[in-house]
């Protein structure tokens, strides 16, 4: 998280896309680190690792692992909500809201904080499950709007939902086996993905 946020800085701010760019090359990075421990690791140590890596539910058992990172997640929740105004200022327009009162760069820095740590306590957990974090906010700001007052805790739920939804769907399509719910959430948020680059797109050339 500090090397992300650190290079995004040192290379042109910290603009969003910057950011973006500067996650997207360390992740790759710490990919290759994992790619690497699969391949100097036995046969069971490998599976597990993939099978970490497509992110599911199979190996939460009891409330054990829900109280573990059930402080973190309220405390980053907390965090998000409280910024709500200040994020609806900023979306808007950074410059706007700069000269409303909103320290942008230092709410920039603590949502980041506090949106890592939620990410990292919830991924120890179940691992890298993808697109629930890009489908949930998408959708439900299509049915409620973008005032975030209404919009972060109708994702928090929604995206519950949705991820619920998923492993039914991941623990019932090839029964009795049961596919990682990484897998389903994929399948369904990569056509998301790019309906969403084609639709911004399209407002771009218009």
């Amino acid at each position: 998280v500090a090397v992300v946020y650190l290079l995004a800085r040192a290379a042109r701010g910290g603009s969003n896309i910057t950011m973006l760019l500067a996650g997207v090359a360390v992740s790759f990075f710490f990919s290759s680190m994992i790619l690497f421990l699969q391949y100097i690791s036995d046969l069971t140590r490998t599976f597990r690792m993939v099978r970490w890596v497509m992110g599911g539910l199979d190996s939460v058992v009891g409330l054990d692992s829900v109280l573990t990172m059930l402080p973190f997640v309220f405390a980053g929740s907390a965090v998000v909500l409280y910024l709500r105004h200040e994020l609806n200022l900023i979306a808007t327009g950074e410059e706007l809201a700069a000269a409303r009162g909103v320290e942008v760069d230092r709410v920039k820095l603590v949502l980041f904080a506090a949106c890592s740590v939620m990410v990292g306590a919830i991924v120890s957990v179940c691992g890298p499950i993808g697109f629930v974090g890009l489908m949930a906010p998408h959708i439900v700001r299509t049915l409620m709007g973008a005032d975030n007052r209404f919009l972060i805790p109708g994702s928090a739920v929604f995206g519950a939902v949705l991820l619920l939804l998923s492993d039914i769907i991941a623990r019932t399509i090839v029964a009795p086996t049961m596919l990682p719910v990484g897998v389903v959430t994929a399948c369904l948020g990569g056509p998301l993905f790019m309906y969403l680059i084609l639709r911004d797109s399209k407002e771009v050339w218009s």
